[in-house]
């Protein structure tokens, strides 16, 4: 990708590699990398979701959820067909029933913010930034992803922080889906 020209670095197109940085085995190590990214933030979205899943038939059906043939028609008719971001909406108003306003409020926050995560990880490719040294030569590359509108680093940090919110939201949507679940089973 750096070698046949399709990446631009700005005036003067690509920048010469600092003495002992390995491009191609950096390239390489990020690939992977970002893979495995991907592919947690897309399982721990889906985990999320199935958690939303759950608390949405249980408000919805009730007792009625025990009748096998009630829940298949609800789950083919009307669960199916949802995207993430209408089962965000459905949920930001069941949640008022099992939580304060402001943890609902702040449940709806988190879940858009990982909608949109999500579907950065899921339909946009992610691009090198070089970093350079005080010669103009580059020392590292950084995967980028475009988010929404803006541009995130893929560093560490950023991706242990939302690992942290993924983990909190899985928590939350669970607590939330057995409450609905125990309030109309019950």
């Amino acid at each position: 990708m750096i070698e046949d020209g399709a990446v631009n670095w700005g005036d003067g197109g690509s920048k010469p590699v600092a003495d002992g940085f390995d491009m191609e085995a950096r390239e390489k190590s990020i690939y992977e990398w970002v893979r495995q990214v991907r592919g947690g933030v897309l399982g721990g979205a889906f985990t999320v979701e199935r958690h939303l899943s759950a608390a949405i038939t249980y408000f919805m059906l009730g007792d009625r959820i025990e009748r096998e043939d009630v829940q298949s028609a609800f789950n083919e008719g009307l669960l199916a067909p949802l995207t993430f971001d209408r089962r965000i909406n459905l949920v930001s108003l069941i949640a008022p029933h099992f939580m304060t306003e402001d943890k609902a409020k702040t449940l709806k926050g988190d879940l858009n913010e990982l909608r949109t995560i999500r579907n950065s990880m899921a339909h946009k490719p992610f691009w090198f930034h070089p970093e350079l040294n005080d010669m103009g030569e580059v020392f590292n590359l950084v995967p980028m992803i475009q988010r929404g509108k803006a541009p995130v680093a893929l560093t560490t940090e950023f991706i242990a922080n939302l690992n942290e919110r993924i983990a909190s939201l899985i928590e939350q949507s669970s607590k939330l889906a057995e409450a609905a679940g125990e309030r109309e089973m019950g």
